[in-house]
Formats: C-alpha cells, structure tokens, sequence
C-alpha cells in the first residue's frame, strides 16, 4: 500500500489539566518544556489535582502531526508502540478512526507511555512523560516496504533521548534517504536539542530536507539569540526550514533564499499543546500536494490556530480541509 506520509515517534496518551504557575513552581518541572518522568512522579502530580477536571487523549509528538495530515486528506501511516491496555486500545482506535495506519497494541508489559500536560492560564504547556513501552521502539519495527512505498517521512527529535528510538528514527530516515525521499524532521523541544546537539547536527546535515522548529529550539541549536540570525544558520544545514515564532508568526525558506514570513491566524488561544506538531501538519500537507513553501506555511499556521483554540493536541473537526479556502481566508487577514 502506499502512502503520502509516515511518521515515527513516541506514542503517547495525553493526560490534560488545567492549574496555575504556582502549581507548576511547586512542581519543580521547567515551564514550558518537556521532562522525563517515572509513574510515581506523575501519580504523585495527578494526587494533588485529584479533584480537578482531565481530558484524556492520545498523543505524541510526530502522531498529532500525521493524524493532522491525514485529516487534510493526507494518506499517512503512523510508527509508534503501545502496549494492549485501555490506554493502548484508546490510542489505536484513535488513529484508525481518522484513518491512519497503525499497528496497534503489542504484547509487551510495559504499560502504555503517557505524559501528564499542564496548561497554565497563560495558555502554556508543561509535559511531564513518562515513555512506556513507546521507549521499546526498535529499528526493526521500521517496514522498510511501507518506508519506500511513500512520498514522504517524519521524524521526531523526541526519539533522541533513547539509544534504540533514536536508532529506528535514524534507520527510517536512511532508507528513504537512499530511495530519494523526502526526510522532514523537528526538533521536538529546547532539552532535547541541548542534550544531543552534536548527534542532532551531524543527524540532520547528511539526512534531513526539511526541519521544523521553534525560536527557543533554533536559538538552541544555532547559539543565536536572535531569530533571524537563527534561521540563516539552520539554512546552511538544510534544504528547507520551516521556523515558527509563537504569535509572531513564522519563517520559511530554501537554502541560500531570503525567508518568507507568514502571520498567524487571529484566534483565542486556550491550550498551546500540539500548535507546532499541527503546523507541520499543516506545511507538510502543502509540500505533498505540491503547493509552494510560503502557502505551506499558511496552511500550517491555520492548523496551528485551529488546535491552539480548544484543548489537547489533536485538530478539531471541525477545521477546514479544503487547501483552497485556507488560502483564500488567509488573504482577508
């Protein structure tokens, strides 16, 4: 069979709840970011919001954006493990509802890996994930017929913070290479880039068409402190760059080209978890149906306003999936 995009990554179930900075100070946990953690911990942060409301949802960084693809219309295929519990059941019924081909629950003890996001009134996320057995994620769990039966793969920089995930993501990543398919890449969040930075450049030098990041991200992995100066240096390791700059907008543009800005579109912000996964989403759908790099970005844009305007990080259903009237709103803006 094939497909217009696969994804690699971590997959995950999304345990949502909304407190305040001062939660998130008693916490300890970096605002904003990602941090590795075990059950306990996360138990032990979901007792002390035991009466407070929770939304459950599945998740992970790389699954939002190709579930996000393939409700554009975008044929995807998603590689991730989860474990045959409710969580594992949930998740797979998730991806195959919307149409993405997933395997489903393995057989492994581990439970399925969650990640507990608190959102902040400021509508910041903060995730404390804990893996499960998404961290058994091997590179022999990568089909390499479905690999080189696409028009497109998408790796996860989550995946660097485990030897054997990291290798599945480099493996994908080298048979499309060889095969002449696109390879996009994010770089997931600042601790990872700060963690695996050597790993990361020689990764993306020799493998990646297309990266994905945010400013923090950027400035991380250049040593900028300015966005613009950022973004020229990522343009020196890759073909293309995709940079999104929160409600600022974001930034495109090929190798050796002057970047192209594109605004974001006006809506009221509730919960930023996923709103660069959809952006990707949105860009790579454009890159796929052979739009060009800046009404691209305006389609990831309206995928990022679309799932930054209700809570979790999946798009909502009722989003337009017509590329067409994407484009013609944007030019009311």
């Amino acid at each position: 069979m094939n497909y217009d995009l696969i994804g690699i990554g971590n997959a995950l179930v999304d345990i949502e709840v909304q407190v305040d900075d001062a939660f998130i100070e008693k916490a300890s946990v970096t605002k904003g970011g990602m941090t590795l953690s075990s059950i306990e911990d996360q138990n032990k942060i979901l007792g002390y919001l035991e009466s407070s409301p929770k939304k459950i949802s599945s998740g992970g960084s790389a699954a939002n954006t190709i579930h996000g693809a393939s409700l554009l219309g975008a044929k995807s295929y998603y590689l991730g493990r989860v474990a045959n519990d409710s969580h594992g059941k949930h998740y797979t019924e998730d991806m195959q509802n919307c149409g993405v081909g997933f395997s489903g629950p393995g057989s492994d003890e581990q439970g399925t890996g969650t990640c507990v996001v608190l959102i902040t009134p400021d509508t910041e996320r903060t995730m404390l994930t804990h893996l499960g057995v998404s961290s058994s994620l091997h590179p022999e769990n990568v089909d390499e017929t479905i690999v080189k039966n696409s028009r497109g793969v998408y790796v996860e920089g989550y995946l660097w913070t485990g030897d054997e995930t990291r290798e599945a993501g480099q493996h994908m990543a080298r048979i499309a290479k060889k095969e002449g398919i696109p390879v996009s890449f994010t770089l997931s969040d600042a601790f990872v880039v700060n963690s695996f930075k050597e790993s990361l450049t020689e990764f993306i030098q020799w493998n990646v068409d297309i990266l994905f990041c945010n400013e923090v991200e950027a400035q991380a992995m250049t040593g900028e402190s300015d966005s613009l100066a950022a973004f020229k240096k990522l343009q020196a390791m890759v073909d293309t760059v995709f940079l999104t700059l929160g409600s600022k907008g974001s930034l495109v543009g090929k190798s050796g080209q002057e970047p192209v800005e594109v605004k974001t579109f006006p809506v009221k912000a509730v919960d930023t978890t996923g709103a660069g996964d959809l952006f990707a989403a949105g860009a790579l759908y454009g890159v796929l149906k052979n739009h060009s790099l800046e009404e691209s970005a305006i389609m990831g844009s309206y995928c990022a306003a679309q799932v930054v305007s209700h809570m979790g990080g999946r798009l909502p259903l009722s989003s337009h999936t017509d590329a067409a009237k994407i484009l013609s709103e944007y030019q009311k803006l």
